[in-house]
């Protein structure tokens, strides 16, 4: 099948849903793997096996956290930047964000906490946290466990936190900045913190429990989101910042080699590419493959976030499993990875359906 592409001037966009599905739905199995052989008898037994895949992953896949900070900045730019409605009631919109991501977020941990105790049955691998106390189940809730310093009762529990954090501080700048009423200063704002946390705050291990610390990546998904407003009187400014963050980003990258800020690059030109007018000629007039294939990325990329949380009481499970009937074999540990994957894959559909989808759905209430 050949596959032209053109560039013209009234081409329809890129689909950049399906971009953005697809760069979440790798970002999601990039993670799910490298929690899956950084924990646990599985994980030791599958280094065996395939140790410089398991290497691999455990080393550059949490590097796929940049991809969500960035993609995370460019929806939030999509719905509240250069916008006029909705800003007048920032809590409103805090409220709105907390209840869409506390109520699957909340119950995913509950499902950590009861994996983890079954899972006391089998094995007392140090893969399990502790049977957590009241206040430091609920301070999950509140999304303020790591400003606590409490154990974290599931893996990269402490992305959904800062999510939070980000969202809110976006607001609040944007808030303010509008009671200054000149269009200039939101992107200035944006920029100047995106600036500090690149250049400072990133280097201060000791705040990565807060947004400033990710809003180099976040910032500049922000930015990009922004660019594509092209309506917006503050694109001049936007176009300004985000060239001088992207130039001080790639400087940074060519003086330090950081992967991070590779990721953040590439992620950002990718956005920036979909933003092209293109159209393409196909032989296959149905379009059949590419609808198929769109179906499976938006699918993916669609339940990205409950397979984000679900996956770890999985692993506990499987785990607890090897563990109590000695699956100690090379071939059992990559058997074992390949059942907790499936069976995350399997438990992150029935939660997006019946959990996050309930909890998108409280939040359109709040007024």
């Amino acid at each position: 099948m050949s596959l032209q592409l053109s560039l013209t001037k009234n081409a329809p966009n890129v689909d950049r849903s399906l971009l953005i599905d697809g760069l979440k739905a790798l970002a999601a199995q990039i993670i799910v793997i490298h929690h899956l052989v950084s924990y646990g008898p599985m994980a030791a037994a599958a280094g065996v096996a395939v140790p410089d895949v398991v290497e691999w992953f455990s080393y550059y896949g949490r590097w796929a956290v940049q991809v969500f900070l960035v993609i995370a900045g460019y929806l939030t730019a999509q719905s509240l930047c250069g916008r006029e409605t909705g800003l007048s009631r920032p809590w409103s919109l805090v409220a709105k964000r907390y209840v869409r991501l506390v109520w699957p977020f909340g119950v995913a941990v509950t499902l950590a906490v009861v994996a983890a105790e079954l899972a006391r049955f089998w094995t007392n691998d140090p893969i399990l946290p502790e049977s957590p106390t009241v206040w430091q189940y609920l301070s999950h809730w509140l999304l303020i466990h790591g400003m606590l310093g409490h154990e974290s009762l599931s893996t990269g529990v402490w992305y959904v936190a800062i999510d939070f954090q980000l969202f809110v501080l976006t607001v609040l700048l944007l808030w303010s900045s509008q009671a200054l009423r000149w269009s200039g200063w939101a992107p200035l704002f944006i920029g100047a913190l995106t600036v500090a946390s690149l250049v400072w705050i990133r280097t201060w291990s000791d705040w990565d429990n807060w947004a400033p610390y990710f809003y180099n990546a976040y910032g500049v998904g922000l930015l990009m989101g922004w660019l594509t407003r092209r309506s917006d009187k503050a694109l001049p400014w936007v176009r300004l910042v985000l060239l001088s963050v992207l130039v001080l980003i790639s400087w940074q990258f060519a003086m330090t080699l950081n992967g991070r800020l590779a990721v953040i690059l590439a992620v950002a030109l990718l956005l920036w590419v979909a933003s092209f007018p293109l159209s393409y000629v196909t032989a296959d007039p149905t379009g059949s493959l590419k609808s198929l294939l769109g179906r499976v990325v938006h699918y993916l990329g669609g339940t990205s976030f409950a397979l984000f949380l679900v996956h770890f009481p999985v692993s506990m499970l499987v785990n607890a499993a090897q563990d109590r009937f000695d699956w100690t074999l090379p071939q059992e540990g990559v058997i074992a990875m390949g059942v907790a994957w499936l069976g995350s894959m399997v438990l992150a559909d029935v939660f997006y359906r019946y959990v996050e989808r309930f909890g998108t759905k409280l939040s359109r209430r709040i007024g």
